[in-house]
């Protein structure tokens, strides 16, 4: 019998809340790739790996940094990648699309579940890419 990979499990650990289950599944990837928060790389080191796992480590860190810095700072720090992960992976373009022409916490802060449980979906879709 096969059992579930780390990604699964988290995913199902943490299904309750899904943008902790992303936080956690962001997290497992950058601890696999060995990419720690005070590397001067780190940037360049999460662009290199496969496309999706990227985009769902970027959103992640997008996420954690508007509760660390407020929505206001974070439009200003890799926006627009973010904006663009958002309409062409998730496929959310109307919620990219809020992200960079409101620039409303409330609009944002009414939008985050969706955005959470889109990237769940995604990394279900894409499970293989994500730590085994």
């Amino acid at each position: 019998m096969h059992s579930a990979s780390l990604t699964q499990r988290l995913l199902n650990q943490h299904r309750h809340d899904a943008e902790d289950a992303l936080q956690q599944v962001a997290l497992a990837v950058l601890q696999q790739e060995a990419i720690r928060s005070d590397s001067v790389l780190r940037l360049e080191r999460i662009a290199a790996l496969p496309p999706p796992v990227a985009g769902v480590v970027t959103l992640a860190e997008w996420l954690a940094y508007v509760d660390w810095e407020g929505i206001d700072s974070a439009l200003y720090v890799n926006v627009e990648a973010v904006a663009a992960f958002i309409a062409d992976d998730l496929l959310l373009p109307e919620a990219a699309a809020n992200l960079l022409q409101a620039r409303d916490a409330a609009v944002f802060d009414a939008q985050r579940p969706l955005l959470a449980a889109a990237a769940l979906l995604f990394i279900e879709r894409h499970i293989a890419l994500f730590p085994g």
